[in-house]
């Protein structure tokens, strides 16, 4: 039995061995090759591979075997270490040099014999009072259990997250004072013993703010996860700086706790950010052949009134719509987790199916539920005169919208991974020629994967379904009729123009929609990618779809810009079932993947 040596306090023991620092000598003209052998264990084998010097340097010519003997020499102890590292406490390593081969072959044999189990793993108290048992950290909580593999990485990981668990459970300054590693060479196995001093408990002290600029520091204070005179918890520190950075408001966040605690037992707090700016200016630009060009600039406040408060404004400027809007939002409304939105709209739009005029104003609340979804309801107005089939009409509606969004996805313009879920149902009432009482609701969702490692190859797929109730097609004001076609729904087909057509071959809209996208997205290269895409939709007169009209199909590939703001679009998409009145192509330029 004896000590092992290899634990020592500054947590520098690793599995990983880089390559070693080449030696200084000269560069000669002999040629060799080395090779480890021994090893049946993949992983094992690339870890010696990496740690030998011989076999990191075989494309170095020696000036002598002289040479090679001493890289030899020296990695016989590094292989040593690195398979200590490993519980190979019982390893041996040799090396076998043959000068009169050409090229010189260096054999490293290697037996690293039984790998050691962990027998003991023993946390002794000192100095202060110990923590109560049930904030004691278990050999469960430090990721450890008896008879597992007594490798050098889990050891030391063990130690830091012990430190993690009782500062998790009022504890922050405890420290390790003592660690001892014996090795039993009789049983094959490692006992490990260590002294913890954990310090006093703690409870949160009052929060210095320091940074500050305009953002409200009452605005800060209750963001914080915390309340004066609870018991310490790092997870509810990490929380508090999560929710900071959540906000957009600040560039970085630091809270770190003092070092020491006061008379009263309490641990003092300081909480240093660096505010970002709160103002923005910026623009886009599409082009579709059926929609033409069209472009947005628009112009944010984020923190209007020092409390993380929203303003945004913009202007649309395209062939088919003109229109203003103004989208307000304000975070910790009534509760801390709710937020207030507000949104107006000034809008001119002209389609083949309609032309429409409107003012249109909405109030509402969001909040999350759980962890991934969100729900938003409120109340809407909406003035318009539309134009279409049916001639000129006037049209004033109430609505009640709620609507609920899931997202697990890891990027808002480009995502490789998770899902989306989109829930709408507004119920509408109002009048036009007479009164009018429907609901519109949709359903919809996306779903990504990466087939690679690297994310190089993505799959992506979309759905969405539609269905209007209450009124009949012609009663329902053009402009929330449901139509397909498009950049955003299905491409290759013009705007609007998937469903129902008048004999002008105009759109007529429907009260009922299916939409169906699948890409697979290829990354070339770090800058630019393709995109081989299939569409398919349809839009239908009744309530739930029937299947009468045409289920229209198209295909098309897309390259992609990878910008630094996001990917850069352009596809080109043809329609597979092709109608009389249809183009024979349909090509989009914009900015974000399609869906």
């Amino acid at each position: 039995m004896r000590d092992a040596g290899l634990l020592p306090h500054d947590d520098t023991a690793t599995s990983t061995q880089a390559a070693a620092t080449p030696e200084p000598e000269s560069i000669g003209t002999l040629a060799y090759t080395a090779k480890i052998t021994g090893i049946e264990d993949a992983d094992l084998q690339a870890l010696l591979d990496g740690t030998s010097q011989l076999v990191a340097l075989q494309d170095r010519p020696v000036a002598a075997p002289g040479t090679l003997r001493r890289r030899a020499e020296g990695d016989v102890e590094r292989l040593q270490t690195a398979l200590r590292s490993e519980g190979f406490y019982a390893a041996e390593v040799r090396t076998d040099l043959d000068s009169e081969a050409n090229p010189m072959r260096v054999t490293i044999e290697v037996a690293p014999g039984p790998q050691y189990l962990l027998a003991d793993y023993d946390i002794a108290f000192t100095g202060a009072p110990p923590p109560p048992v049930e904030a004691q950290p278990k050999l469960e909580d430090l990721g450890l259990h008896i008879g597992i593999a007594a490798r050098a990485p889990d050891i030391v990981a063990a130690q830091r997250r012990l430190l993690d668990v009782l500062a998790r459970r009022g504890y922050p300054l405890a420290r390790v004072v003592d660690r001892k590693t014996t090795i039993v060479h009789a049983s094959t196995t490692m006992n490990v013993a260590l002294t913890v001093d954990a310090g006093p408990a703690a409870r949160f002290g009052t929060a210095t703010i320091a940074g500050l600029n305009r953002v409200k520091e009452s605005y800060v204070r209750g963001l914080l996860a915390w309340q004066d005179g609870a018991p310490y918890d790092r997870d509810t520190v990490k929380k508090s700086r999560d929710a900071l950075l959540a906000t957009g408001l600040f560039n970085t966040v630091e809270i770190a706790p003092a070092a020491t605690v006061d008379a009263e037992g309490t641990l003092p707090m300081t909480i240093t950010v660096t505010e970002g700016k709160h103002r923005s200016f910026g623009f886009g630009a599409n082009y579709s052949t059926s929609e033409g060009i069209g472009g947005e600039v628009f112009w944010e406040h984020r923190n209007l009134l020092g409390r993380n408060e929203t303003l945004r404004l913009s202007l649309t400027a395209a062939e088919i719509e003109q229109s203003l809007q103004a989208q307000a939002r304000k975070p910790g409304f009534l509760r801390p987790d709710q937020s207030l939105l507000a949104d107006a709209a000034l809008t001119n739009r002209n389609t083949d199916a309609f032309d429409e005029q409107s003012v249109a104003g909405s109030i509402g609340v969001e909040r999350p539920l759980g962890e991934v979804w969100r729900a938003t309801a409120g109340v809407s107005a909406e003035y318009s005169i539309l134009t279409d089939e049916n001639g000129k009409d006037t049209f004033q509606l109430f609505g009640l919208p709620v609507s609920a969004r899931r997202d697990t996805t890891d990027s808002l313009l480009d995502p490789t991974r998770g899902t989306r879920l989109n829930l709408t149902l507004i119920p509408y009432g109002g009048k036009g020629d007479g009164p009018l009482l429907f609901a519109v609701a949709t359903a919809g969702g996306a779903a990504y994967t990466a087939l690679d490692a690297d994310k190089r190859f993505v799959l992506a797929g979309r759905l969405k379904f539609g269905s209007l109730f209450g009124e009949e097609t012609a009663s329902v004001p053009a402009n929330k009729r449901f139509y397909a076609g498009g950049g955003g729904s299905v491409r290759g087909y013009a705007f609007q123009s998937v469903g129902p057509l008048d004999d002008q071959n105009d759109p007529l809209g429907g009260r009922s929609l299916v939409e169906v996208n699948g890409e697979l997205r290829i990354r070339v290269t770090e800058s630019v990618g393709i995109v081989p895409f299939i569409d398919g939709g349809s839009v239908y007169d009744t309530t739930y779809p029937d299947f009468s009209e045409t289920f229209l199909w198209a295909g098309g590939l897309g390259v992609r810009y990878f910008s630094g703001i996001g990917p850069l679009r352009l596809d080109v998409a043809v329609p597979i079932n092709k109608r009389s009145s249809d183009d024979s192509f349909q090509f989009y330029i914009s900015l974000g993947q399609a869906f």
